[in-house]
């Protein structure tokens, strides 16, 4: 192919986060054998040497004259899109959208340059590598007290941009996720790879803790936060010291236990100095390119969230909620031989997964086919009544986790069978994001119950509801269907079906029903075990959400059931009670009969024990409503605003319940939040491998008191299991869980046949 490559940043010499990223994707391009053209806009008058070198690395460089004195801000303290677009940048766009032979892909950097995309046809793939969220930038550098110097937009104009390409790429998957949300676009996960390199190890003389950075605001800010937490002198008395480089030294003086580098030309000159690399970044989006840099280094590496945004995280010391927070990480790695090695061990880890995705990515964009899957998507009809957007029960969660994951891989339609008064159907849209399409049923008569259906399914039968779908199908055929439940399962047999049609179970409800007649419940759906698997038997294929019920499963539809766990964005570890405050346990759980059953239980049995440790109970959710008042020590809050914002403040989490079937999504949440947590069986249902170390599982009163009251009196204990928490659900149900087996749908959807038996983890 031929490639013109449009930027506001040059691509040499690769001094600053920018410069690297640009470098690294075009140098791809050019080893996979596409010819590179280069279009800079001389913005940053690159000195000579670094001209040089774009001309020897590219098959052409086009230098387009750029005065930053003319950049306007046109919507007050806010950029429109094209703001920063000159007349002579336009003449050299329409210039080269008129040679011949044309380009054959046009890759835009920066959603400020998409102009340039508007002067070639659509003969020409139109890519925009967006580095970076600019909607809402000067808010959220306002409320971290810092004035934005760079571009700023509004969503409204950051999405007009973006809707100009056939394919816009993130520097990593939150991004992505947002982009899939604001933008007609197809989106695609770009991550960045810097040359691996092995800098010499630091000279002996005590450890050394290094950072790395340039002067901007958001830079110096966390540093200095960073040292406020961990000062130098501290540093010194424990034998270590604290290296800087990069114009972020500006403003500080070199002291007992710091050093100041300054500029360096070779980000190298820090890595060689450092044992440990720090990224305690606080706030802004984009992937940090200096994490990366250190971890291809070999360096290990402690940050925030913030730092380690778009990497695969699964450790608590590559997720600190703040500066400070990373601080106290780098204290106790000054302390500890043992968790030296782990941080090393677990930053080795991290680069390899990461280095692998990228590698798979680059490779997609390089390859004509590949680009061609990255615009061409499969369709996807998604059939439920459930408005998951609300997102407070957990059925909601599970079908808005597959929604998001859906959209990474399908352009995803909704058919909605429930009713949708206005804002409901506004929020519904959003959810979809702006490539999603909503339909509601639309009257087409009344089809007749087609042949096939079980008596379950007669129960349920609304022709008229068939008739709508069946009309929809004929207007638009997608390439594959997922039904939302087994209760819609009927409308498997609507005229106009794909091959590849899908249910995802949740449960499976005959199973979910015996378990609930033990104990003398009874659930909302009753259906016998073999006229469910009937139901299942006229799928193509099933979705289970935990691995007992895909096993089972499949040992009665093999090659048809696909392992879906629930996935969760990456949240943060739980805060924590407020300082000087007593423990705070915590429950959380809407008002159905199992929630009930368990928590008296544990108000009755459990807490009368536990209550005179000094420990408060925190419930939240419906269930409050049918909860003795009154009790000491319990805080009975109702419904609660933000769920997350709840699980924030706890310090332990409980989920007494001991009937129920099926994953318990508010299990999956305390774990992916860090909680230790005492567990029945049945809430652990499905979850298995962590007892002992990332939860505790009790299996009578006696095990649900001693481990709780262990958890309340011993904060080692309780910072031990929080950290092992973490890890395990990021592990098991992180931002990627489900990425597995929507790829698998998505191929199946694109006539590409499953030929490896299918795989569960025991």
């Amino acid at each position: 192919m031929r490639i013109l490559a449009i930027s506001p940043t040059p691509s040499h010499p690769q001094d600053a986060g920018n410069r690297a990223r640009i470098h690294a994707v075009l140098t791809a391009l050019k080893a996979a054998g596409h010819a590179v053209h280069l279009c800079l806009l001389m913005r940053e008058n690159p000195p000579p040497a670094a001209i040089r070198a774009m001309r020897d690395a590219w098959d052409e460089l086009i230098e387009v004259p750029h005065d930053r004195g003319r950049e306007a801000r046109s919507l007050g303290p806010l950029n429109a899109i094209d703001d920063w677009i000159l007349p002579e940048a336009e003449a050299a766009f329409a210039a080269l959208a008129a040679r011949v032979p044309r380009f054959d892909l046009v890759l835009v950097n920066y959603v400020f340059l998409s102009r340039a995309l508007t002067f070639f046809d659509h003969r020409i793939i139109k890519v925009i590598d967006a580095h970076d969220i600019f909607a809402g930038r000067a808010d959220a550098l306002a409320a971290l007290g810092l004035e934005n110097r760079f571009f700023a937009t509004t969503a409204e104009e950051e999405a007009a941009g973006l809707d100009r390409a056939d394919l816009v790429l993130a520097i990593q998957d939150e991004e992505r996720r947002h982009f899939t949300l604001v933008t007609r676009a197809a989106t695609a996960t770009l991550g960045h790879l810097p040359v691996a390199q092995q800098p010499p190890p630091p000279a002996p003389g005590g450890l050394s803790i290094g950072y790395l950075g340039s002067g901007n605001p958001l830079n110096t800010r966390a540093l200095g936060r960073f040292l406020a937490a961990l000062p130098p002198a501290e540093v010194a008395a424990a034998g270590g010291r604290l290296v800087v480089a990069g114009g972020a030294c500006q403003g500080l003086a070199e002291a007992p236990g710091l050093r100041l580098l300054g500029p360096v030309a070779d980000p190298d000159a820090l890595y060689a100095e450092a044992d440990l690399v720090v990224n305690p970044h606080e706030g802004g989006t984009g992937l940090k390119i200096k994490t990366v840099e250190a971890l291809a280094r070999g360096r290990p590496v402690i940050g925030t969230a913030a730092a380690f945004a778009g990497l695969p995280a699964t450790s608590v010391f590559h997720a600190a909620p703040d500066a400070a927070a990373a601080a106290r990480l780098a204290r106790r790695w000054l302390a500890s031989a043992a968790f030296r090695e782990e941080i090393a061990e677990a930053s080795a880890r991290l680069f390899q997964r990461y280095a692998l995705g990228v590698g798979a990515a680059r490779a997609r964009l390089a390859s004509p086919s590949g680009l061609a899957g990255l615009l061409d998507r499969p369709r996807l009809l998604m059939l439920t009544d459930v408005p998951y957007w609300r997102g407070s029960l957990g059925n909601q969660a599970r079908i808005g986790a597959v929604v998001d994951a859906a959209r990474e891989g399908f352009d995803l339609d909704l058919f909605f069978t429930g009713d949708l008064p206005g804002a409901e159907r506004e929020a519904a849209r959003r959810a979809l994001g702006r490539r999603g399409r909503l339909f509601t049923p639309r009257p087409a008569g009344e089809a007749p119950m087609p042949w096939g259906l079980t008596p379950f399914e007669r129960a349920r039968f609304d022709g008229a509801l068939l008739a709508s779908l069946e009309a929809h199908l004929a207007r638009n055929p997608p390439q594959a269907v997922m039904v939302q439940y087994l209760r819609l399962s009927w409308m498997r047999l609507a005229r106009g079906m794909p091959k590849l049609t899908v249910l995802d179970t949740h449960d499976v409800m005959s199973l979910r029903a015996q378990n609930f007649r033990l104990f003398g419940q009874e659930h909302f759906i009753q259906i016998p075990v073999a006229e469910e698997l009937k139901i299942l038997d006229g799928f193509s294929q099933v979705m289970a959400i935990q691995a007992e019920e895909a096993r089972w499963l499949e040992a009665l539809l093999p090659g048809r059931v696909i392992l879906a766990p629930h996935a969760l964005p990456a949240l943060l570890p739980a805060r924590g009670s407020p300082p000087g405050s007593p423990p705070r346990i915590g429950f959380i759980g809407g008002d159905s009969p199992m929630n009930r059953d368990g928590l008296r239980w544990l108000l009755d049995q459990v807490w009368p024990a536990i209550q005179p440790l000094g420990a408060e109970l925190h419930v939240a959710g419906g269930v409050c409503a049918e909860m003795p008042k009154g009790r000491p020590g319990v805080v009975l809050r109702g419904e609660v605003p933000d769920q997350q914002d709840f699980l924030d403040t706890l310090d332990i989490a409980v989920n007494p319940v001991f009937y129920g079937g099926g994953l318990k999504i508010k299990t999956v949440e305390y774990l992916a939040r860090g909680l230790p947590s005492v567990l029945t069986a049945e809430a652990l249902f499905g979850i298995q491998g962590g007892a002992g170390t990332a939860y505790a599982l009790a299996e009578d009163r006696a095990q649900f008191v001693a481990a709780l009251a262990l958890l309340v009196r011993d904060r080692a204990t309780r910072a031990r299991m929080a950290e092992a928490a973490f890890a395990f659900g990021r592990q098991r149900f992180g931002p990627q869980a489900l990425a597995p087996a929507i790829d698998t749908l998505a191929s199946l959807a694109r006539g590409v046949p499953r030929l490896a038996p299918v795989s569960i983890p025991a």
